[in-house]
Formats: C-alpha cells, sequence, structure tokens
C-alpha cells in the first residue's frame, strides 16, 4: 500500500486509463463504430430500394437520404453515451 492509501496496481491502472495511446485508440474505436452504424443502413437502403424493388435512382436517393438522417440521430444519441469518460470506482 502506498501513502495515499491505494496499492501500486491502482495508480498503474490510472496510468493506462490516461495513456494518451489507449485514449486514441478509444477514439478510433468509437468512431468507426459510429461511422458503421451511420453509413450501413443508408447503403442497404439503397442496395434494397435500387436492385430489389426495381425504383427509379431518384426515389432510390430520397430513400436513402432519408435513412441516412435517421440513422444520424441515432448516431447523435450513440455518441454521447460513448463520449462519457470511462467513470473510476474509487474518488479521490
Amino acid at each position: 500500500m502506498s501513502a495515499g492509501g491505494r496499492s501500486s496496481k491502482d495508480n498503474n491502472d490510472d496510468d493506462d486509463s490516461k495513456n494518451p495511446a489507449n485514449i486514441i485508440g478509444r477514439v478510433y474505436a468509437v468512431s468507426t463504430l459510429l461511422a458503421v452504424i451511420i453509413a450501413v443502413p443508408a447503403v442497404a437502403v439503397a442496395v434494397l430500394t435500387h436492385f430489389v424493388f426495381r425504383q427509379e435512382i431518384v426515389v432510390t436517393l430520397a430513400a436513402s437520404l432519408i435513412t441516412l438522417f435517421i440513422a444520424m440521430g441515432f448516431g447523435i444519441r450513440l455518441a454521447k453515451r460513448f463520449a462519457r469518460a470511462p467513470s473510476s470506482s474509487s474518488s479521490s
């Protein structure tokens, strides 16, 4: 136990969570996940409306655009959840 009442393992855990490489990795992972959540539904709707339902390109683009805006709305909600920093179990 160190002078602050915390073990050296706890100090290493705090150092690991504040490591710039871990923060950058988390940002990349969350950004990639959000990009996939936003893009995949719009692409799927475009493919379905154009190739399966045989609609004109204007209808396909309109349906895809509407889907994209809906997915962006969900992306904003998810981004707010992902933006919260992981809370530590002990307070200083």
